[in-house]
C-alpha cells in the first residue's frame, strides 16, 4: 500500500493524489463525458483503473523512464489517462493542439523524440502516417476513436482499447508493478513538456516537473476556492498550458468533477447543460461570447432590446461603484436584484454560467469594455497572468474587479519589475528549462528569475498590471503605445473579430488592419438587403467600411490622441493559424504579418485611395491559390 499521508516531496506526485481520491471515495463521480448526446459518468475508481491499465499497457509496449509520449487530439478522458499514465511510468507527456498541421505535429514529435503518440481519431492518424518516415524515434501510434480506421493495416497503429487490455494482462503476470512505479517517483520527475505558441519563432518546449505543476495549481486553489464535487468543463486542448493547469490538475487536486464536452463545436450547449462552477476560456472565447450576446440583442424586438439596454446601464453603474470600493445604495441594490431575474440571470443561463463561482480568462489581456460588460451582467470574470514557463503567476481574487489588473501573485510566487519595465517572476512553479535549449533557458531564467519579455507594473495595492509584450510596444513621436490595448478595445465591437494595430519607426501615426466578423456583418448586410458573395466581397463593400469606421471612431474617442487610429483597411480574408498568421491560441504573429502584408501596410501610409494586391491562400486540403483583391484604405474622420 502506498503511503498517501507521506509529507515528503513524493506528495508532489500527481498520481498519488488520484490514488488518494480513489481510496477515500471510490464511487464518487470524478469525470463525465458526453457521447452521442448522453453524459456518461466515471467514478474515481474508473479514473484510477484506467490510469493504471494505461500505465501498464505503455510499460508492456516498452516505455521506460524518461521517455516522451505525445498526445494529439481534442480533450477527452483518454488524454487525461494517458498523461497520468506516462508520468506514473516515469515518462512525461507532450501535448499537441488537435488542429495542428502535419508539419507542426512532426516538428514537436521529432524535437522531443517521442517514442509513443496517443491520438484522437482518423484525422490525427493520417497526419502521423504522413510524417512517420521523418520520425525515427516513434514506435507506436495509439488511437482512441476507431471510426474510419478499421481498414488501416499499419503495424505502428493500435487502439486505446488494446492498450487497456495489454495493461490488464501485464498486471496479471506482474502484480504490484503500478504501485512500485508510483512509489519510485518523486516531485522532480518531468511531468510534461509544453511547447510555446511560437509567436516569435519556432515553438520551445517548456519542461515542467511534477512539483512545478502541483505548486502552481495549489497556489491557484487558494484563490479560486474550488470545492470537492464542483463542476469544471474541459473543452479546449490541454496543449495550452493554462488549460493544462485548470483542466488536468485543478479538478484532481480539488476533488472536483471534470466534464468533457462532446466536440468543440457542441461545447456551448454542453457547458450550458453542466453549468460549471469554474470555467477557463481564452480571451478570444470571451470576445466571441460578448459578440454573440450583443448580436442577439440587436436581433431582438424593440421592447426586449430596451429592457436589456436599461438594465445593462444599471449593471455598469453598480459595477463601477463596486470598482471604487463603495457599496450601492438600497434602491440600486433592489433594481439590480430585479435586473438579475429579468436580464442578468437569463443571459448567464444562455451562456452556461448561471452557477459559476469564478470564470477565468487567459492567453491575452482582457479589454476593459469586455471586463465591464460581463461584470455588468453579474458574471464573475477574472483574469490572470501566466506563461509556458509557469502556468499560473498571478490571478485576481474574488474581490478584485479592476479591469486593468491581472491580480496579485498566487501564494509561493514573487513578482518584480525590472528597470526597463519588464515583468520578472520566480517561485516553485517555475519551469525546469527549455528542452534541448540550454542557451534559451539561460537567457530566460537568470538568478532564479524568469524574464517574461512582457511589460507591466505593480500598482499601489500590489496587483500586477500587464501592458503588452515588450517587443510589441511601439514608439511614436508623441510617446509609446500598446497595440494590444487598442486591439482589445476594437474587438469588443460585435462586427470586429480581429485586428492588427500598426505604427512606430517612420510610421508616425497608428493604423489598423481589421478582420470583420463574417457572420455578424453578414447578418447586418442581409437585414439591409445588401447582396454579397464571399468574405472578400463583403469586407470591401463601402457600406461595411462605413460601419467599421463608426466602430473605430467610438474606440478613438476613448483613446489618447497619439494612439488614435488614423486609417484602416478591412482585410479580405480571415487570419488563419494554418497559414501561420496567428498561433493556435489566436495570438497575432506580428513579425510574420508585417512581412506578409507589407504592401497593404505601405498602402495605409501612402496617399493612394486604392490599391490592387495578391496573396497566396493555403486551403486545408493542402491546395494553394493566388487571390487578387482591391484594397481601399479608409481615413477615420473625427467623431463630431
Amino acid at each position: 500500500m502506498l503511503d498517501i499521508a507521506d509529507n515528503t516531496m513524493k506528495e508532489n506526485i500527481l498520481v498519488k493524489k488520484l490514488i488518494k481520491n480513489y481510496q477515500e471515495d471510490s464511487d464518487r463521480v470524478a469525470l463525465r463525458r458526453k457521447k452521442f448526446g448522453i453524459w456518461k459518468k466515471y467514478s474515481w475508481k474508473d479514473y484510477y483503473e484506467n490510469v493504471k491499465w494505461s500505465t501498464l499497457g505503455l510499460i508492456s509496449l516498452g516505455l521506460t523512464p524518461g521517455d516522451r509520449v505525445g498526445i494529439f487530439g481534442d480533450t477527452a478522458p483518454e488524454w487525461l489517462w494517458t498523461e497520468l499514465a506516462a508520468q506514473a511510468a516515469g515518462g512525461c507527456a507532450v501535448p499537441i493542439f488537435p488542429d495542428s498541421t502535419a508539419p507542426e505535429a512532426e516538428y514537436i514529435l521529432s524535437h522531443c523524440e517521442a517514442r509513443f503518440v496517443v491520438v484522437d481519431d482518423q484525422e490525427q492518424v493520417d497526419k502521423i502516417l504522413e510524417t512517420k518516415e521523418n520520425l525515427p524515434s516513434l514506435q507506436k501510434c495509439i488511437f482512441w476513436d476507431p471510426k474510419g480506421l478499421y481498414g488501416y493495416d499499419v503495424p505502428i497503429l493500435s487502439s486505446f482499447a488494446d492498450l487497456i487490455e495489454l495493461g490488464k494482462k501485464y498486471e496479471a503476470s506482474r502484480p504490484g508493478t503500478f504501485e512500485q512505479k508510483v512509489d519510485e517517483g518523486n516531485g522532480d520527475n518531468i511531468a510534461v513538456i509544453c511547447y510555446s505558441s511560437g509567436t516569435t519563432g519556432l515553438p520551445k518546449g517548456g519542461i515542467l516537473s511534477q512539483r512545478n505543476l502541483v505548486n502552481s495549481v495549489r497556489g491557484l486553489l487558494e484563490v479560486v476556492l474550488l470545492c470537492e464535487g464542483d463542476d469544471v468543463v474541459s473543452w479546449m486542448s490541454p496543449a495550452w498550458v493554462a488549460t493544462h493547469a485548470t483542466d488536468v490538475y485543478l479538478p484532481l487536486l480539488a476533488g472536483a468533477v471534470l466534464n468533457f464536452s462532446e466536440t468543440p463545436e457542441t461545447a456551448p450547449t454542453d457547458i450550458r447543460e453542466i453549468a460549471p462552477h469554474f470555467l477557463l476560456y481564452p480571451t478570444r472565447m470571451w470576445e466571441n461570447l460578448s459578440r454573440t450576446a450583443q448580436v442577439k440583442i440587436l436581433d431582438a424586438g424593440w421592447l426586449a432590446r430596451s429592457v436589456f439596454n436599461l438594465f445593462l446601464r444599471l449593471g455598469y453603474l453598480v459595477f463601477d461603484i463596486k470598482n471604487r470600493d463603495k457599496k450601492p445604495g438600497l434602491f440600486l441594490r433592489f433594481l439590480h436584484k430585479l435586473g438579475w431575474w429579468l436580464v442578468y440571470r437569463p443571459v448567464s443561463d444562455s451562456l452556461g454560467l448561471v452557477k459559476s463561482k469564478y470564470c477565468g480568462a487567459g492567453g491575452t489581456a482582457v479589454g476593459p469594455e469586455l471586463f465591464r460588460f460581463f461584470g455588468a451582467l453579474g458574471i464573475n470574470l477574472k483574469q490572470g497572468y501566466g506563461a509556458t514557463e509557469m502556468p499560473v503567476v498571478s490571478f485576481q481574487s474574488p474581490s478584485d474587479i479592476t479591469a486593468e489588473s491581472v491580480g496579485e501573485p498566487i501564494p509561493g510566487v514573487e513578482i518584480r519589475i525590472s528597470e526597463t519595465g519588464e515583468i520578472l517572476f520566480r517561485g516553485d512553479g517555475v519551469f525546469v528549462g527549455y528542452y534541448k535549449d540550454p542557451e534559451g533557458t539561460e537567457l530566460k531564467k537568470k538568478d532564479g528569475w524568469v524574464h517574461s519579455g512582457d511589460a507591466g507594473y505593480i500598482d499601489d495595492t500590489g496587483r500586477l498590471i500587464f501592458i503588452d509584450r515588450m517587443a510589441d510596444l511601439v514608439e511614436l513621436p508623441s510617446g509609446k503605445f500598446s497595440p494590444q490595448y487598442i486591439e482589445n478595445r476594437l474587438k469588443f465591437s460585435p462586427y470586429i473579430k480581429d485586428c492588427f494595430a500598426i505604427g512606430g519607426g517612420d510610421r508616425h501615426y497608428v493604423t489598423a488592419i481589421i478582420n470583420i466578423d463574417y457572420a455578424t456583418v453578414g447578418n447586418w448586410a442581409e437585414k439591409r438587403k445588401k447582396a454579397y458573395t464571399t468574405f472578400a466581397d463583403l469586407s470591401q463593400k463601402t457600406e461595411v467600411y462605413d460601419l467599421i469606421e463608426r466602430e473605430t471612431r467610438e474606440v478613438n474617442a476613448l483613446l489618447p490622441e497619439p494612439a488614435r487610429i488614423r486609417r484602416f483597411i478591412n482585410l479580405y480574408k480571415e487570419l488563419d493559424p494554418d497559414e501561420a498568421e496567428v498561433t493556435r491560441t489566436r495570438k497575432l504573429r506580428r513579425g510574420f504579418l508585417e512581412e506578409r502584408y507589407k504592401d497593404v501596410i505601405d498602402a495605409l501610409y501612402s496617399e493612394a485611395g486604392q490599391m490592387s494586391t495578391q496573396v497566396n491562400v493555403k486551403y486545408r486540403d493542402g491546395r494553394e491559390a493566388r487571390l487578387a483583391v482591391e484594397v481601399k484604405p479608409r481615413v477615420v474622420e473625427e467623431k463630431q
